[in-house]
């Protein structure tokens, strides 16, 4: 049994191959050139006195892992959308919606109380699950003009902390802040814009001048 295809069909293939190979190389180039800039950003913000990364599948991020004084240690995380897969990218663009930096940063001191400021946006799934939200009050509030979830354990000073933080780093693409307690870690989680790298920059400065503050007013 034989296939043919016509002329039209091989011409229609060969279009579709090249616009293929077209788009995973101008998205694989994006997505490297953004990983670049935040790598850049986080180590001019963070100023490390050691780094480790490890690539996630190449164009899709990173994980870094930075020795920095005043902390136990820093690790960042970068998800990238699949922009180099036709396929995968759509499903990825609407279950995720935006590429993400997420930062943990393992305080020395110890934190007493559990803090959640959530940026509420839509559809609701793309918001984050707090596994124990049922031991936590809840109250809506709007910083910058935009609504979010506010979750605490006790209404603390930690909670007004948490809170100027968020207003510091609202303008630049905050999504979820979170002040742990049981591995004392303050959890950073921005949404990525490719063309404000430098928002990745100063958000970070105000993280750790905040979790320093926190860290002041733990050990009085």
């Amino acid at each position: 049994m034989s296939i043919s295809i016509t002329s039209a069909e091989f011409a229609l293939f060969l279009g579709l191959s090249i616009v293929i190979a077209a788009l995973y190389y101008v998205g694989y180039k994006r997505n490297i050139r953004a990983i670049e800039a935040v790598s850049k950003s986080l180590e001019n913000s963070l100023k490390p006195r050691d780094k480790e990364y490890t690539w996630l599948g190449g164009a899709l991020g990173f994980t870094g892992n930075y020795s920095i004084d005043g902390f136990q240690k820093v690790m960042a995380s970068v998800f990238m959308l699949p922009r180099q897969s036709v396929l995968y990218f759509p499903f990825s663009y609407i279950t995720t919606g935006y590429d993400r930096l997420e930062v943990l940063f393992f305080l020395k001191e110890k934190v007493w109380n559990e803090v959640h400021v959530i940026r509420k946006v839509k559809p609701s799934y793309r918001m984050p699950k707090i596994f124990n939200a049922d031991v936590l009050k809840a109250e809506k509030v709007v910083i910058g003009g935009c609504p979010f979830i506010l979750m605490f354990r006790n209404k603390t000073g930690d909670v007004d902390m948490i809170l100027s933080l968020a207003r510091d780093l609202e303008p630049l693409g905050i999504m979820h802040i979170a002040l742990t307690p049981e591995k004392r870690v303050l959890y950073v989680k921005l949404k990525i814009r490719p063309k404000s790298m430098e928002a990745v920059e100063r958000a970070m400065k105000h993280c750790v001048s905040h979790a320093f503050e926190m860290t002041s007013a733990g050990s009085r």
